[in-house]
């Protein structure tokens, strides 16, 4: 499974995968013969239905357990369908009796995950069971030329009419026996990474060292560049999203911002692996990475001015892991005369070097440097969170006013709790159920008595599967092993109870429960505990509306 995912990459990425013309077969004969050979092989192993005429349908409604796709009436009797368990494909009728295939596209929940989206497959949204469980679904399209390429060079009008209409079809999917399908959920960086980026702003606010940043799993280059410009440095240091997978979810790159032409250089590369979001790799300045123009990573790295080189890699779709493709590097100390090399490795095996020469290397490097990406990277300045215990909230009148100052981003809600109405700033939001916005974390303000705009606090969760949520105005925060629940009483925010269970180095647990602001003490069980996540888990999460961006 993982060299036919692999080669279903390589097909994506040199671009021979999407339905062409003879351009396609032109561009095929241009590429390196490595890669050439891979696109070749890519074909062999994509199979299409090929069960006899008799097994397709032409209703224009087609269902699986949990999908309705809806074929637009204009298409009735030029197109044909097959239902595969939960997979749906679609046909150019015309172009399929004829012999020459027809596929358009095809859609899956992806319920056993016997698919893996990259290549041939791209995700495009969620669906969800009455039960409460997810499922990727995905879309595939056809790999070669599906019509009489022996009468047309170009699309016959029934088929390219069908072709051009499947993103609208797509979009129009619906949930089948009580399942809820999400057009394009899981798939965006701003839904994905929030409590990621999170935890480099709590680096940078808690002044980490270079070697907690390493322990994180982050660039230790971010402290030195803290240590060297203060913070200066936070409007040099950004991220962006961008699917360089090729599975329809975005990756999230964190990197260096750079007003020049040059592709942007990236230290830490994120990848959502079991909808978790996941490190690929984390670089340093001699050791960095860059995003690639069609799907990849291309690894540039130099120990001095006679050792230097690139590697380029694929994300094996549905892991956090790097398949290689090509590397080059030119190593002095190796062979002084002839220091030119290139990887004859691929996929998991790398580092088997041979001598090339000078014209195949610089073939091969100037390939990997013209596909690197200029990104749009948000610097982190734009994100780091307003510290309102150092603002004069006097210049604001109402809470309303207060957005003006906002940053693009931050999401902020107007909510009962305790003895009054609080409003609630988040530095960033999150996609939640039935597409709300939820958050993670606010600044809680009221007014007072004179009705002068009043800082209570901060109160924050530890990811974004525990939502800030309300009930019986109680506020409602925590983690795996903690709840924090507060309340407002006469103009202050107050820790109603927090419970907390803690691990020794055996994994013997010890459990603490407090109430009213005082210290936590320990306490005989985890029934406090779970009396707090019950509570929680019928909570309702705060929903926060977004300040867009200009």
């Amino acid at each position: 499974m993982k060299r036919r995912v692999a080669l279903l990459m390589v097909g994506a990425m040199i671009g021979l995968t999407a339905c062409g013309s003879q351009a396609t077969t032109q561009e095929s004969a241009e590429q390196p013969k490595e890669e050439t050979q891979a696109a070749e092989e890519v074909s062999e192993v994509v199979a299409e239905p090929a069960q006899g005429q008799e097994d397709y349908i032409e209703d224009t409604v087609l269902s699986t357990d949990l999908l309705t796709v809806t074929i637009p009436d204009e298409f009735k009797g030029k197109f044909q369908a097959k239902i595969i368990d939960n997979e749906i494909f679609v046909y150019d009728k015309a172009s399929n009796e004829a012999g020459f295939g027809g596929f358009v596209f095809s859609v899956i929940s992806n319920v056993d995950k016997g698919v893996v989206a990259g290549g041939m497959y791209t995700k495009i949204g969620e669906v969800e069971t009455p039960t409460g469980e997810f499922y990727d679904v995905l879309t595939s399209g056809p790999s070669d030329v599906q019509w009489d390429y022996t009468t047309n060079e170009e699309m016959p009008e029934d088929y390219g009419k069908l072709y051009n209409s499947v993103s609208d079809i797509l979009a129009n999917i619906q949930g089948n026996n009580g399942a809820t399908y999400m057009h394009g959920a899981g798939m965006k960086g701003e839904d994905l990474y929030e409590y990621t980026l999170s935890q480099y702003l709590t680096a940078f606010n808690e002044g980490w060292d270079a070697n907690q940043f390493e322990e994180a799993g982050m660039s230790p280059e971010f402290y030195a560049l803290i240590q060297y410009d203060g913070e200066k440095a936070y409007d040099e240091m950004g991220f962006a999203y961008k699917d360089i997978s090729n599975d329809g979810v975005d990756e999230l790159l964190v990197g260096m911002i750079d007003d020049s032409d040059e592709a942007s250089v990236v230290f830490d590369i994120y990848t959502m692996v079991d909808r978790q979001p996941t490190l690929v790799v984390s670089g340093t300045a001699r050791d960095s990475y860059r995003g690639m123009e069609y799907g990849g990573v291309a690894n540039f790295y130099s120990s001095g001015a006679m050792d230097s080189g690139v590697k380029v890699y694929n994300i094996t779709p549905g892991t956090n892991e790097l398949f290689l493709q090509y590397g080059v590097k030119y190593d002095g100390y190796e062979n002084e005369e002839n220091p030119w090399f290139k990887d004859e490795a691929s996929g998991d095996d790398e580092d088997k070097w041979v001598e090339c020469t000078e014209e195949d290397y610089n073939m091969w490097f100037d390939r990997a440097t013209e596909q690197c990406l200029k990104l749009d990277f948000t610097p982190f300045s734009d994100i780091m969170p307003i510290d309102y215990s150092k603002v004069d909230l006097s210049k604001y009148d109402t809470f309303t006013k207060m957005l003006d100052d906002f940053k693009p981003g931050m999401g902020y809600a107007n909510e009962p709790v305790g003895d009054t109405d609080v409003f609630f700033a988040a530095t960033g939001t999150y996609t939640g159920e039935n597409d709300t916005r939820n958050a993670i974390d606010s600044s809680l303000f009221i007014y007072d008595t004179k009705g002068k705009i009043v800082f209570l606090g901060q109160v924050e969760s530890y990811g974004t599967a525990y939502p800030l949520s309300l009930k019986d105005g109680y506020i409602y925060t925590g983690g795996h092993h903690i709840v924090y629940k507060y309340t407002v009483k006469e103009g202050k925010l107050v820790v109603a109870e927090e419970a907390r269970e803690e691990f020794d180095t055996n994994g013997n647990s010890t459990f603490y429960y407090a109430k009213d602001g005082e210290e936590p003490k320990k306490v005989e069980d985890d029934s406090n505990l779970m009396t707090l996540f019950d509570e929680y888990a019928n909570a309702k999460p705060v929903e926060y509306s977004v300040v867009e961006k200009p």
